[in-house]
């Protein structure tokens, strides 16, 4: 038989939605909720920059000084975010047919990479005051940076529960202004109580460090999709073998499985099935969709069913056949 192309989906809004995950009902959080909430994360975080800068000059304190500079990045990451979750509150169009659902992954992608690249100038400083120490305010430092701790973790705890890649970058530069405050407390308290001076560039670098490795995660994991990676968590191989165990499949190829969002998954196939009628082969599919929905949480696939015995109906999975590619090859053709 020739080719079909059987695909159920019709362009749709995401911007509020339940998915189905391996039968678990999971709700997204409320995108407008996320977008009131990280307006609010805005206001809060350029209030406390400015109180770190004017703090920070008049302690002389480099820890308050970088505290400020991450606060001013996580004004920039904010707003980034924002703008990412309303693009995707957009619905699809002909020329963006998924809307614009990966914007959430690139905006984390931004914000994680931004994220040590601050961490990596506060360390570069660290460095080169404890080379040059310098005396620093100790009561300002700790009244000033514990209040910047109390808003940061007010404001992180207002993101938290939301679990896509953009609302976990924003959080994560809210918890690491929350931690980077602590640090400098008790940095501020070491100069304050023990004249340690060089406790205010030592907290710095340790904070840096810990910052470049909660950050790396998300880099990782945005640039993974972005790079249509298979989803994380989910397992090529038990994929197809899941696939080829349902009934009216003899075999599977040219697979492919990607990620459009961190929280929405698609695939493609070729299904080898029997010389059938077309109502017999669509309920063959529907099963599959329904197995990948299921099991993999797999929202948006796509499959091409062919006969079982005529070989592959043409493009790159045709030609991996005339050069002689193995099974295994052929699977993602």
């Amino acid at each position: 038989m020739s080719a079909e192309s059987a695909h159920d989906h019709e362009p749709h809004s995401h911007a509020d939605h339940a998915h189905d995950h391996a039968g678990r009902v999971h709700v997204h959080a409320a995108p407008d909720t996320l977008g009131g909430k990280l307006l609010a994360g805005v206001a809060i975080n350029f209030v406390i920059f400015l109180a770190q800068i004017v703090g920070g000059l008049l302690s002389n304190s480099l820890g308050l000084l970088s505290d400020a500079a991450h606060n001013l990045s996580d004004v920039a990451s904010l707003l980034l975010s924002y703008g990412a979750n309303r693009l995707g509150k957009q619905p699809p169009s002909p020329a963006h047919t998924f809307g614009f659902r990966r914007m959430e992954v690139m905006v984390a992608f931004v914000n994680a990479s931004a994220l040590i690249a601050v961490a990596a100038w506060v360390a570069y400083e660290g460095v080169a005051r404890l080379l040059r120490p310098a005396q620093g305010g100790g009561a300002t430092v700790m009244l000033v940076a514990g209040l910047g701790m109390l808003a940061n973790t007010a404001a992180a705890l207002l993101l938290k529960g939301h679990e896509d890649l953009n609302a976990r970058s924003a959080f994560l530069h809210l918890v690491a202004d929350a931690v980077t405050s602590l640090g400098v407390v008790l940095g501020g308290f070491l100069v304050w109580a023990l004249r340690f001076n060089a406790a205010d560039a030592l907290v710095s670098i340790g904070i840096s460090i810990w910052m470049i490795k909660e950050a790396w995660g998300i880099v990782r994991a945005s640039a993974h999709i972005l790079a249509e990676g298979a989803p994380e968590g989910l397992d090529f191989w038990e994929i197809a073998e899941a696939i080829e165990a349902e009934d009216g499949v003899w075999g599977v190829h040219a697979l492919h499985v990607w990620a459009i969002s961190s929280g929405e998954f698609a695939l493609s196939a070729h299904l080898e099935v029997d010389d059938e009628r077309l109502s017999d082969v669509t309920a063959v599919v529907r099963q599959v969709k329904e197995m990948l929905k299921e099991r993999f949480a797999v929202g948006h696939p796509t499959l091409e069913v062919e006969c079982a015995s005529g070989g592959c109906a043409g493009g790159l999975c045709a030609e991996a056949v005339q050069r002689g590619a193995t099974a295994g090859e052929r699977a993602f053709a």
